[in-house]
C-alpha cells in the first residue's frame, strides 16, 4: 500500500509524468476505494488547485484540453457526494486560497467574453464551494474577496440580461449562482461588526452594479425563451437580497448621527471633519449620490441615468424604513429626499443644469413621483410642525418643485400628473398659487388625449375636485376654472369640458357640498356669461361651454323639498330668476334671426337649446317637491314668454329649410318631452290627447335621417359630445328610455318604425356578442330594451316587435304555396270554417290564425319544402335568437299564436339547397325546436291546442324530420350537429306532451293517437322508409328511439292518477317498451352501433327499464301473488347490457356523457333486479360499488368530472344503501378506508384517495338503514383524523390544492355538516378546524385559489352553524383561521393594471362577498364574539392600511366589517382608539366615522320600525 501511496503521490508531483496521465491517476485515486491516500481528498484538491493556479500563473503549461479536465474534475470533486459525507463526519479539510481568486478571474472573463473555458463549469465549482459551511470560509473570511466574487458575478449577470436579444435566452446557473452569493455575503455583512467598512466596500464597489442589476431585472421585457424559475422566483428573490444589502449597509441605524451631521441645518454651522476618509462616512449621502452618479462611460449615460433614477426613489425608501418610525427624524428624511431630487440634473433651487437632457423627462418624472409619493406614504410633511417648529421648509420646496413641473410642462407624460396629484395630495397650498395653471394645463387647455394620459389628466383634476370640496371651496376652484375658460384661446380645438370621470366626481362633490356654495357656484358661471349684443365666434364658443357647465352643475344639485330651509329656498328661486332672464334675453336674441345670417348662431342656438332644457328640468323638480318654492314663469307657464320664444324659434328655423345641428335636434327633443310631461299633469281633454299624440310623433319622427345606424359608433352620454357622428345613438337613447311615456301616444306606424329600427340594429350585429365597452351603441341599447322589462309592459310596441320578426321572416320564405300571415280575416273566407266548426266563440284574428294552421298541416302533407341559401339561413338564425329573447308572458294569444305558426312552418318547410353544408339547416332547425319548447312553457301554450291537435303537431315535426332520409339527404354520424339537434327535438317533444297532459286536451286520445303513430313507423325490418345507407338507417332508428323514450318518460308520472288513464298508459308502455328493445338490439348488432354515441342507447334502455317498473307497480293486482319473475319482461337483456356496461366502465377514460347515463342505468338495473326478486343481489351491489369506486379511482379522472359524476352515483348510493346488511356496509367501508392510508397518500395514488373523499362525502349525505348509520358515524372521529392527515400532506404540493385538498375539506365539511346530531364531542369539530389552517391559500391559478378560498369558508360557516357551542370554545383557532381569508383577499384583491384587474375581478367579488357573510354571521352571533369583536375589528384594519383595495371588493368587506363594529361596545371603540398605532388608527377613524354615518344610522331606523 506504501508503494501505491508512493507512486501515486511521485506521479502527480513529477514534471515527467504527462498531465493527461496525471488527470486519469487523480481521477481514479478518487473514485476507487482501493487506492488509500492519508488524507486523500486534501491532497487531491491541493493538487488541483496547484494545477490550475500554476497554468494562470504562467509557471507551467498545460494543454487547454487538460485545463478544461481539470476544472470538470475540481467540480466533480467539490460537489460530490462523497466529499460531503466526508466533510459531514467532521474531517477537516482547507480550500487552498487561490482557487477563489481563479474563480473570480474566471468570471471576469466570461463577462468579456475571452473565457476560454466552460463558463457553467467554474459557476458549478464556486457554486459547490458556497454550499459547503466548510469550503465557503475560503471566501467567507476574506470580506474583500467575497465582494470581489459578487461584483463580477453581478457583472456576469447584467452582462446577459442586457445582451439577452442577441444572445438567446438568459443561464439559470448564473442566476442561482448569483443567488448563492448574495445570500452569502448577506449574511457575512451581518456579522462584521465595522459598520463604517461595511458602508465603504458597498458604495466603493457594490452600490453601482447592484443597482445596474436591480434596474435590468425590474425593466427586462421577459422572452418566452427565458427558465421559468428565473422570471417567477429567482428575479423577485435575488431583487430581495439586493434590497436587503443596499439597505443594511447603507441606512443602519448606528450611522444616523452622520446622516444628521451632514443634512440638517448646523446651528453653529461647523462644517463636516476634514480628511478622505472621515467624510465618507461623515457625508454618507454625498458618498451615495457621488457614485451613482459618476463612474461610467459616455457611451453608457442613457443606461446609467435610467439607473440614477429607478435607484434614488428605491434608496429613499431603504431611508424612510430605516430612519422615519421616530418623529423626530421626519425632517432628516425631508432633507435627503432634497438632496436625491437634486441628483436628477437639477439645481439646489430646482432649476434645470445645462447638462440636463430632455429626453430623460419620462425617466426623471417617474423617479419624483415615487419619491414624492414615498413622502406621502411616510408622512414626513407635518403641516402644522412644518409651519410652527421649521418655517414652512417643507412647503416652500414643495412649491419649488410645483413650479419646476409647471416651467416644464410635460403633458404627453402621465407621471407628470401623477406628480401634481401626490403634491396636492401632500397639502393643497402647495399647488394654491398655480391653480390657475393647474386648471389650463391638466383640464381645460389639454390636448393629448392618449388614452393613459388622458386616464391620469383626469385622476387628477377628479383629486382637485374632491379636494376643493373636502375644505369647503369649490367655488374658489371654480372661480379659477371661469377665468380660464374665459380667457382667449382657440375654443374650438378644446375638447369635451367634462369627461365622464371627472362628471361623476363633480356629481358626489356637489350632493355633499352645502346648498348655498352651489348656488353660488351657479351664480358665478351666469355672471361670466358674455354679453348676448356683444356676441362673437369665441364668445359664441365661451358661452357654450358655460351653459355645458351651468348644466352639469344644476342637475347635480339636491333638490329642494318641504324639509329645505327657507334663506336656502330663496336663493334657488333668486337663481332661477336670473337664469330665466337670462334665458329669455338669449331667446329673443335668436328670434328673427336666420341662424345661417351671423357664423356663430348655430352654437348660439345650441347654447339657448341646452340651458332652456336645463331651467325647465329643474324648475319642475323644484315645483314637485317643494311647495315654498314659486317659479319665475308663473304657477302655469306653458305658455310662458320662454316657451312662446322657443315656438317661434323652432318654427323659423324649420320655416327657413336650414338644419340645425346635431345637438339642437337633439335638444328640440328633449324639450318636447319636457312639454309632454306638463301636458299630462294637467286634466285629460281630447285637444290634450292630439297634442300628446303630436309630442311624441315628433319625438320619434319617422323621417329621421340615422344614417349611422350600421356603425359601431358610441355615445359616453354626455350631450356636449353629441354630434354629426354620435346623434344617432343620442336619438335611439332618447327614444328608448322614453317610451314609458311616449308610447301610449305613438301610431301603429311609430310603432312599427321602432320595432323595425331596433331589430335592423340588431340584424346588423352579433346578437350573442357581449359588449364590454362602457359607452352606448345603437347595437347595446336595443340589446338592452329586448331584454329589459319595459318592452314587455308596452304591449303595442312589443307586439309590433313580434308583428316585424314575423315580416321579416316571410320575405326569406317567398314561395307561393307557403300560407302567407300577411292575409286578413277576409282573405282566407273563414266564414264557412265557422259554421262548419262552430267557432263562434273565437275572434276574427284567431279564426284567421286556425285557417293558417290548417294550410300549415297541409304543407306537411303535401310536402312543401322551401330551399334556401347559406345566408337566408343565417338571416333566418338571428331571426331566432332574437325571437327567443322576446317574454312570451308579454304577448297577446294571436301574436303568441302566429310565432308559434310561423315556427313550426319555418322547421317544416325550410330545407337546405343541395351545395349547402348539411349543419347549416340542421343548426335552423335546432334553434327552431328550441324556440317552440320555449314558448310552449309559457302561459299562452294553451291557444296552441285550441286550433291544432296535440297529435297532430307530432306528427307532423316527425313526419317533416323524417322526410329528411326519405329524400336521400346524407346525413354523417360524426356531425357535431346531429345530437344537439336530437337532444332539441326531444325537448319539443316533451314540452308538447306535458302541454297535453297539463291542459287536459282530449289527453288519452291524443298520446294514443301519437304513440301508435310512431310504434307503426319504426323499421323492425332493417329498412328505413327511404332508400338510403346501413348509417342513414341507424340515424333514423335512433331519431324514432329517442322520441319514444321521451314520450315514455312522460307518461311514466302520470300512471295512478286516474283509472281510465292508466287503462290507456299502461298497455301503451307496454307497446313501446316490446319495440323499442328489438329496435336497440338491432342497431346494436349492426356495423352503424359502433359508430353512434354510446350514451344514448344507455339512456334509452335505462328509460326502458323505468318504463317496465312503473308499468309494473301499477298492475299487481293482476300479477299472482309470489310470481314476481313476470313483472320485468326484458330482464335478460338488461342484465347482459348492464355486464357489458361494468365491463367498459373502467379500463380506459370514456365520454362524461356515457359515464353519466352509465350510472344511472345501473340505478335502475339494481331496482330491476330487485323488483324482479334476483338471487344474487347481493353480489350485485357490492359489484356495482366496486366498479364506481374503480372508475373514479381511473388516473385519467380530473377532479372536475368526479364532481359531475357526484350527483348520479349520490342517487345510485340512495338506491343501493336502502336495503344494505351490516356485513356488506362493513365490507365498503374497509374499501374506503385503505382509499385513505397513509401509504395512499404518500405514494401518489391521488385519485383513489379522492374516490374514497368522494364517496365518503356522498355516504354521509345517504339515508342509510339504522344499523349502517350507526356503525358510520361510529366511524367518522377515525376518518376525520384521516381527512387532517390528507389535507396536511397534500397542502405541502402546490399541484394537490384543487386535486386533493379542496375535496378533502368539503369532505370534511359534509361529515360536519350531516354529523350535527351524531359528533357530540367537541374534539372532533375542534381538529377539523386546525387542519383549515394547513390549505394554501397562495396558488397561482385563479381557480384553484377560489376552489381553496370557498372549501375554507364553507367549512367555517357549517361550524358557526352546525356548532355555535364549539366555535366560541374554540374562538381564537376560528377567527385565526378566518383571518387567513381576510388577509388573502386584500392582498389579492388590492388595485392592480386594467387588464389583471378584468381577468381575475369576478372571481375576487365573489370571495369579498363570502367574507361579507362570514362577518355577517360573527355579528349575529355577538353574546359569545362580545369579547373579540374590538380584536376582529383592529385586524381588519391593520391589513388595510397596508393596501389599496378595488372599490367594489373594498365596499363588502366595508359592509361586513359593519356588522362586527355593530357588536362593539363604547368602550371598545375607546379602547381601539387608545390603542392603534398612528396610521391604522387613521384608517379606524375613517372607518367608524363612515359606519356611523352610513350604517349605524340606517340600523337604527331599521330597528325603529321593527316589532
Amino acid at each position: 500500500m506504501a508503494a501505491i501511496y508512493t507512486g501515486i503521490h511521485q506521479k502527480l508531483k513529477s514534471s515527467q509524468t504527462p498531465w493527461s496521465d496525471k488527470l486519469k491517476l487523480a481521477q481514479f485515486a478518487w473514485a476507487s476505494s482501493q487506492c488509500i491516500l492519508p488524507n486523500k481528498e486534501q491532497v487531491l484538491l491541493d493538487w488541483t488547485v496547484h494545477a490550475l493556479s500554476c497554468y494562470y500563473s504562467k509557471k507551467v503549461k498545460v494543454p487547454l484540453e487538460v485545463v478544461e479536465r481539470l476544472w470538470t474534475y475540481l467540480d466533480d470533486v467539490l460537489n460530490s457526494k462523497k466529499l460531503s459525507n466526508v466533510l459531514s463526519q467532521g474531517k477537516n479539510i482547507t480550500l487552498n486560497p487561490a482557487v477563489s481568486q481563479i474563480i473570480n478571474e474566471r468570471i471576469l472573463e466570461g463577462t468579456t467574453g475571452m473565457l476560454s473555458i466552460s463558463l457553467s463549469t467554474v459557476l458549478s465549482c464556486c457554486h459547490g464551494i458556497l454550499t459547503s459551511p466548510v469550503l465557503s470560509v475560503s471566501y467567507t473570511a476574506r470580506y474583500d474577496l467575497l465582494v470581489d466574487l459578487l461584483v463580477r458575478i453581478c457583472g456576469l449577470a447584467c452582462f446577459q440580461l442586457s445582451q439577452h436579444e442577441s444572445s438567446g435566452p438568459l443561464r439559470l446557473k448564473v442566476f442561482e449562482v448569483l443567488f448563492l452569493v448574495l445570500s452569502t455575503y448577506l449574511t457575512v455583512q451581518k456579522q462584521q461588526g465595522n459598520t463604517n467598512r461595511v458602508f465603504t466596500q458597498v458604495t466603493e464597489h457594490l452600490l453601482q452594479p447592484l443597482c445596474l442589476l436591480r434596474h435590468l431585472l425590474t425593466t427586462r421585457a421577459w422572452a418566452e425563451e427565458d427558465d421559468l424559475s428565473i422570471r417567477q422566483h429567482l428575479n423577485k428573490d435575488i431583487r430581495c437580497k439586493v434590497d436587503l444589502i443596499l439597505q443594511s449597509a447603507l441606512f443602519f441605524h448606528d450611522r444616523l448621527p452622520y446622516y444628521k451631521e451632514e443634512v440638517l441645518p448646523s446651528e453653529r454651522g461647523s462644517g463636516p471633519k476634514k480628511g478622505s476618509a472621515s467624510n465618507t462616512y461623515v457625508c454618507p449621502v454625498a458618498t451615495i449620490l457621488s457614485k451613482l452618479v459618476h463612474g461610467h462611460g459616455d457611451d453608457k449615460e442613457a443606461l446609467f441615468y435610467a439607473v440614477r433614477c429607478n435607484s434614488l426613489q428605491l434608496l429613499f425608501k431603504f431611508a424612510l424604513d430605516s430612519f422615519c418610525k421616530e418623529e423626530e427624524n421626519k425632517l432628516l428624511c425631508f432633507h435627503i429626499m432634497t438632496k436625491f431630487v437634486t441628483t436628477l440634473d437639477f439645481t439646489e433651487d430646482l432649476s434645470i443644469k445645462e447638462t440636463f437632457n430632455t429626453e430623460n423627462w419620462s425617466l426623471v418624472l417617474l423617479s419624483l413621483e415615487n419619491i414624492l409619493n414615498s413622502c406621502l406614504a411616510g408622512d414626513i410633511y407635518n403641516v402644522a410642525a412644518d409651519r410652527i417648529h421649521h418655517k414652512e421648509v417643507q412647503l416652500r420646496y414643495y412649491r419649488k418643485v410645483a413650479r419646476l413641473l409647471f416651467n416644464n410642462a410635460q403633458t404627453d407624460v402621465p407621471a407628470w400628473y401623477r406628480c401634481l396629484k401626490t403634491l396636492l395630495a401632500l397639502n393643497h397650498q402647495i399647488l394654491e398659487p398655480d391653480l390657475d395653471e393647474l386648471i389650463s394645463s391638466a383640464w381645460v387647455d389639454a390636448d393629448n388625449f392618449e388614452l393613459r394620459v388622458k386616464k391620469a389628466r383626469e385622476t387628477l383634476m377628479c383629486a382637485v375636485i374632491q379636494t376643493y370640496a373636502k375644505l369647503r371651496q369649490l367655488p374658489r376652484l371654480f372661480e379659477e376654472l371661469l377665468v380660464v375658460i374665459c380667457r382667449p384661446a382657440a375654443d374650438e380645438l378644446r375638447q369635451e369640458l367634462l369627461p365622464e370621470a371627472v362628471q361623476k366626481s363633480l356629481s358626489q362633490c356637489l350632493l355633499d357640498n352645502p346648498p348655498s356654495q352651489n348656488l353660488e357656484i351657479c351664480r358665478l358661471i351666469l355672471k361670466n356669461m358674455p354679453n348676448v349684443r356683444e356676441m362673437r365666434n369665441e364668445s359664441a364658443l365661451k358661452l357654450f361651454f358655460l351653459s355645458i357647465l351651468l348644466h352639469a352643475v344644476i342637475f347635480n344639485l339636491k333638490t329642494l323639498d318641504d324639509s329645505t330651509p327657507v334663506p336656502t329656498v330663496r336663493q334657488t328661486q333668486s337663481l332661477m330668476e336670473e337664469m330665466f332672464k337670462f334665458v329669455r334675453s338669449l331667446l329673443q336674441y335668436l328670434e328673427g334671426v336666420l341662424i345661417a345670417d351671423i357664423p356663430w348662431g348655430e352654437k348660439i342656438q345650441e347654447t339657448a337649446l341646452l340651458l332652456t332644457h336645463t331651467w325647465h328640468e329643474a324648475d319642475a323638480l323644484f315645483q314637485i317637491h317643494c311647495s315654498k318654492y314659486q317659479s319665475p314663469a308663473g304657477a302655469n307657464h306653458e305658455m310662458s314668454p320662454v316657451c312662446d320664444t322657443i315656438e317661434k324659434v323652432l318654427a323659423q328655423t324649420g320655416s327657413a329649410g336650414e338644419v340645425s345641428s346635431a345637438l339642437s335636434r337633439l335638444l328640440q327633443k328633449l324639450l318636447a318631452l319636457q312639454r309632454m310631461k306638463k301636458h299630462l299633469l294637467v286634466s285629460p281633454s281630447a285637444e290634450t290627447k292630439n297634442i300628446l299624440c303630436e309630442i311624441a310623433q315628433y319625438v320619434v319622427n319617422r323621417q329621421e335621417p340615422l344614417i349611422h345606424m350600421s356603425s359601431d359608433q358610441t355615445w359616453d352620454l354626455q350631450l356636449c359630445s353629441v354630434n354629426s357622428d354620435t346623434y344617432s345613438v343620442a336619438y335611439w337613447f332618447v327614444v328608448t328610455t322614453n317610451l314609458p311615456l311616449i308610447a301610449p301616444y305613438l301610431s301603429q306606424e311609430d310603432a312599427s318604425y321602432i320595432a323595425d329600427t331596433m331589430l335592423n340594429s340588431l340584424l346588423q350585429s352579433d346578437f350573442r356578442s357581449s359588449l364590454e365597452k362602457m359607452d352606448q351603441s345603437i347595437f347595446l341599447i336595443s340589446k338592452q330594451l329586448l331584454e329589459s322589462m319595459v318592452l314587455c309592459e308596452l304591449p303595442q310596441l312589443h307586439s309590433a316587435v313580434v308583428t316585424s320578426i314575423t315580416k321579416r321572416i316571410f320575405e326569406v320564405l317567398c314561395a307561393s304555396d307557403v300560407p302567407s300571415f300577411l292575409k286578413s280575416s277576409a282573405e282566407f273566407g273563414v266564414e264557412s270554417v265557422d259554421k262548419e266548426e262552430h267557432m263562434a266563440d273565437f275572434s276574427p284574428s284567431l279564426r284567421r290564425l286556425k285557417s293558417i294552421a290548417r294550410e300549415v298541416m297541409n304543407c306537411v302533407e303535401t310536402g312543401v319544402s322551401i330551399l334556401v341559401s347559406e345566408a337566408q339561413v343565417s338571416h333566418l338564425l338571428k331571426l331566432v335568437k332574437i325571437t327567443s329573447v322576446l317574454n312570451p308572458h308579454a304577448m297577446s294569444p294571436e301574436d303568441y299564436l302566429e310565432l308559434f305558426l310561423c315556427s313550426f312552418l319555418m322547421n317544416i318547410c325550410v330545407q337546405r339547397d343541395g351545395n349547402e353544408a348539411l349543419s347549416v339547416p340542421i343548426s335552423l332547425s335546432e334553434e327552431l325546436f328550441k324556440l317552440m319548447a320555449l314558448l310552449l312553457m309559457r302561459q299562452n301554450s294553451y291557444i296552441v291546442l285550441k286550433v291544432v291537435h296535440g297529435s297532430t303537431l307530432l306528427e307532423a315535426a316527425m313526419t317533416s324530420v323524417s322526410s329528411c332520409f326519405s329524400k336521400g339527404l346524407s346525413f354523417s354520424v360524426d356531425n357535431p350537429a346531429w345530437f344537439p339537434f336530437l337532444q332539441s327535438v326531444q325537448g319539443f317533444i316533451q314540452c308538447l306532451i306535458q302541454l297535453i297532459i297539463i291542459k287536459k286536451n282530449s289527453t288519452r286520445i291524443n298520446l294514443e293517437k301519437f304513440a301508435n303513430f310512431m310504434i307503426e313507423r319504426v323499421p323492425l325490418d332493417g329498412t328505413s322508409s327511404g332508400d338510403s345507407g346501413e348509417y342513414e338507417e341507424a340515424l333514423y332508428v335512433q331519431l324514432h328511439l329517442a322520441t319514444m323514450s321521451t314520450l315514455c318518460k312522460e307518461l311514466i308520472p302520470i300512471l295512478g292518477k286516474t283509472k281510465q288513464l292508466d287503462q290507456t298508459v299502461i298497455p301503451l308502455l307496454e307497446k313501446i317498451v316490446s319495440i323499442m328493445g328489438p329496435a336497440i338490439q338491432a342497431v346494436l348488432t349492426g356495423k352503424a352501433g359502433s359508430m353512434l354515441r354510446q350514451s344514448f342507447f344507455v339512456d334509452v334502455v335505462t328509460v326502458m327499464i323505468k318504463s317496465e317498473l312503473a308499468k309494473a307497480s301499477h298492475q299487481t293486482e293482476h300479477i299472482v301473488e309470489g310470481n314476481g319473475k313476470d313483472k320485468i319482461s326484458h330482464i335478460g337483456f338488461y342484465k347482459s347490457f348492464g355486464q357489458q356496461i361494468l365491463r367498459e366502465l373502467c379500463p380506459a377514460a370514456r365520454p362524461m356523457d356515457f359515464l353519466n347515463s352509465s350510472i344511472h342505468y345501473l340505478s335502475a338495473f339494481y331496482l330491476a333486479a330487485e323488483a324482479n326478486k334476483e338471487l344474487d343481489l347481493k353480489d350485485l351491489r357490492f359489484t356495482i360499488l366496486q366498479h364506481v369506486h374503480t372508475l373514479l379511482s381511473g388516473a385519467w379522472m380530473s377532479v372536475s368530472e368526479v364532481k359531475e359524476l357526484e350527483a348520479p352515483v349520490k342517487d345510485m348510493l340512495a338506491q343501493l344503501m336502502g336495503s344494505c346488511s351490516k356485513e356488506q356496509f362493513h365490507l365498503l367501508f374497509l374499501l374506503l378506508r385503505d382509499g385513505l392510508g397513509a401509504s395512499k397518500v404518500g405514494g401518489g395514488c391521488h385519485t383513489e384517495v379522492l374516490a374514497s373523499l368522494t364517496l365518503i362525502k356522498l355516504l354521509a349525505c345517504c339515508s342509510l338503514p339504522d344499523t349502517c348509520s350507526k356503525a358510520f358515524w361510529l366511524t367518522v372521529p377515525q376518518i376525520l383524523s384521516s381527512l387532517v392527515f390528507v389535507i396536511r400532506e397534500s397542502s405541502e404540493v402546490a399541484s394537490l390544492t384543487s386535486a386533493l385538498t379542496v375535496p378533502a375539506v368539503e369532505t370534511l365539511t359534509t361529515l360536519l355538516r350531516q354529523g350535527e346530531s351524531w359528533l357530540s364531542n367537541p374534539h372532533h369539530v375542534i381538529i377539523g378546524l386546525g387542519a383549515l389552517h394547513f390549505v394554501p391559500l397562495d396558488s397561482h391559478s385563479m381557480d384553484d385559489y377560489y376552489s381553496a378560498f370557498l372549501a375554507i369558508h364553507e367549512a367555517l360557516f357549517a361550524i358557526i352553524l352546525c356548532y355555535p357551542k364549539v366555535m366560541l370554545k374554540a374562538a381564537p383557532t376560528f377567527l385565526n383561521c378566518f383571518y387567513r381569508l381576510v388577509t388573502s383577499i386584500m392582498h389579492e384583491g388590492r388595485q392592480k393594471g386594467e387588464k389583471e384587474r378584468e381577468k381575475d375581478f369576478g372571481t375576487l367579488l365573489k370571495c369579498a362577498m363570502l367574507v361579507e357573510r362570514m362577518y355577517t354571521h360573527i355579528g349575529n352571533t355577538a353574546d359569545g364574539f362580545t369579547v373579540l369583536s374590538s380584536f376582529i375589528v383592529a385586524q381588519y384594519v391593520s391589513e388595510l392600511q397596508r393596501v389599496t383595495l378595488q372599490p367594489e371588493i373594498k365596499a363588502h368587506l366595508t359592509e361586513g366589517i359593519y356588522h362586527i363594529l355593530d357588536s362593539c361596545a363604547e368602550q371598545h371603540i375607546k379602547f381601539l382608539n387608545r390603542t392603534l398605532q398612528m396610521g391604522v388608527k387613521e384608517v379606524f377613524r375613517e372607518l367608524y366615522k363612515n359606519y356611523v354615518h352610513y350604517h349605524k344610522s340606517q340600523r337604527q331606523g331599521e330597528e325603529k320600525y321593527t316589532a
